[in-house]
């Protein structure tokens, strides 16, 4: 079988590559940029993991390589006979609540409205915050924060996340099993993560002894607040939201459609994390 993979050396796309040609899969990678008609020629499935998701990113940059290029890829794709395309997506495009999510979900209507009754099937999958060695964004400043003695938080809202390998594993899946037309799956690792678990994991693998919250709920939105108001952001609360914040998802039907089971926990990779952090 042969697979292609966009966004091949990124923190997903790269792990993905590496699971593929452990299975004995034929793999075309490509970056960012469009894949070449060399490179589509015998490809039966294309996982799109290129994007960008940066804080710093405009809305006509999340149209133009986020969303516009996933159309047009999806196109050539179609037209080079691939059978399925896996568009990875995130649990952001549930609520849309910004421009990245707004665009993935943009995406994701389009791709799965388009090729509905095509011979090229859709299969969407939105990942949970993903974490493992390597794992940048807010991981990696949280991460760096516990290491500078961030005190221990209190718990805030649960939220879901996933390694790094089980999502790739899930993706691998793919290659062998149709899940049916136009589906979408959420994909966590089953456990419910608060700040404080978190905090605890990052803390234990760095050797640091956990203690309780000394802090109120009070000096922590201060304290976030300030951080804002430095980024030129004041009153926003977006710090706050992001270190708080969360919400659960279910990776029931991924577990039922796939026969998929997460192996790993973030407090089995954290040691991994810390001794590899994001470059």
């Amino acid at each position: 079988m042969k697979c292609l993979v966009t966004g091949a050396t990124g923190f997903i796309g790269s792990e993905l590559c590496r699971q593929l040609e452990a299975r004995g899969i034929t793999v075309e990678s490509c970056g960012r940029e469009a894949p070449t008609d060399e490179q589509l020629q015998g490809v039966e499935a294309v996982f799109h993991c290129a994007g960008i998701a940066h804080r710093s990113a405009t809305n006509q940059d999340y149209r133009t390589h986020n969303f516009q290029a996933s159309l047009l890829l999806a196109q050539r794709c179609a037209e080079a006979g691939v059978v399925r395309f896996i568009f990875l997506s995130s649990v952001i495009a549930v609520d849309a609540a910004d421009d990245y999510g707004r665009w993935k979900l943009r995406t994701e209507e389009a791709l799965l409205s388009e090729y509905r009754d095509s011979a090229m099937n859709v299969v969407v999958l939105r990942p949970a915050l993903v974490y493992g060695p390597g794992a940048g964004g807010n991981l990696a400043r949280l991460l760096a924060l516990v290491q500078r003695g961030m005190p221990t938080p209190p718990p805030g809202q649960p939220r879901s996340m996933v390694g790094l390998k089980d999502l790739c594993a899930a993706l691998c899946l793919l290659t062998e099993i149709d899940p049916g037309r136009g589906q979408v799956f959420f994909v966590t690792d089953g456990e419910a993560y608060d700040l404080q678990r978190i905090h605890r994991c990052f803390a234990e693998a760095t050797g640091r002894t956990v203690g309780p919250p000394r802090w109120p709920g009070w000096c922590w939105r201060l304290a976030c607040g300030l951080y804002d108001t430095l980024r030129l952001a004041p009153f926003s609360g977006a710090t706050y939201r992001r270190l708080f914040d969360g919400r659960e998802y279910s990776n029931a039907a991924l577990c039922q459609a796939l026969g998929w089971r997460p192996s790993e926990r973030l407090e089995d990779v954290a040691p991994g994390m810390v001794s590899e952090p994001a470059s």
